[in-house]
């Protein structure tokens, strides 16, 4: 996070920077993630939030990430996948599951 900047803030800015993508409104909040990084074993902390965004826009590679790939949160997740994005993303999942259920 950038100072002065809160939590959700920093994840539509990193959203922006990393892929290019904006969210159509303002993101959830799901929850916090604490996990520790090999091979340094340091633990890091990150606050995890979902959103929507009806226009899909292009893509750039940048220097932390080489390539993205859309999921639609119902089949399984494509490709290798670390343990712990799987975990998140089957938290935002859940969320969807709920922002589903309450829009119909």
């Amino acid at each position: 996070m950038e100072d002065g900047e809160s939590p959700r803030q920093a994840a539509v800015r990193e959203l922006l920077e990393e892929s290019g993508q904006e969210p159509d409104g303002p993101l959830q909040f799901i929850g916090y993630a604490g996990f520790v990084l090999a091979p340094e074993q340091r633990t890091e902390y990150a606050a995890l939030f979902a959103g929507r965004t009806a226009i899909v826009r292009r893509f750039q590679a940048n220097e932390e990430i080489v390539a993205i790939r859309w999921w639609n949160l119902r089949d399984p997740l494509p490709g290798r996948v670390q343990p712990l994005d799987a975990y998140l993303a089957r938290l935002t999942r859940e969320w969807d599951s709920g922002f589903s259920h309450h829009q119909g």
